[in-house]
């Protein structure tokens, strides 16, 4: 198998910017992804538990260009100050995994019946 090419590129990074709305007009942010494992975006997406919300949402996320590093305390403030954030963001990771999935779709839809 080709290891450049994966259905789902579990730990592979990316960096992308999002336009977060503030009081002030919208804020783009460079922030940095990462592709969790695909039972993670399962579970994430199926969540009903506000307990596991934050702690779930926060493995899709390595970095931002807000600060030195991100951490914890200054993502959860733009995220109960400014609404709509995390779903900008989310929607920002699950477009470019959209995109990914179709641009290989072609590769793997050729697969040989040799397999069996």
């Amino acid at each position: 198998m080709n290891s450049a090419q994966r259905i789902w590129p579990e730990g592979e990074q990316f960096t992308k910017t999002v336009a977060l709305q503030t009081n002030t007009g919208p804020l783009d942010v460079e922030i940095t992804f990462t592709v969790p494992p695909f039972e993670a975006v399962v579970e994430t997406w199926q969540n009903k538990d506000p307990e596991k919300s934050y702690p779930l949402f926060r493995q899709f996320l390595v970095d931002w260009d807000q600060e030195q590093k991100l951490t914890d305390t200054v993502l959860m403030m733009y995220l109960r100050a400014y609404e709509g954030a995390s779903e900008a963001i989310f929607d920002v990771w699950a477009t470019h995994m959209k995109e990914y999935i179709s641009a290989n779709n072609q590769a793997y839809s050729q697969a040989s019946g040799a397999i069996n």
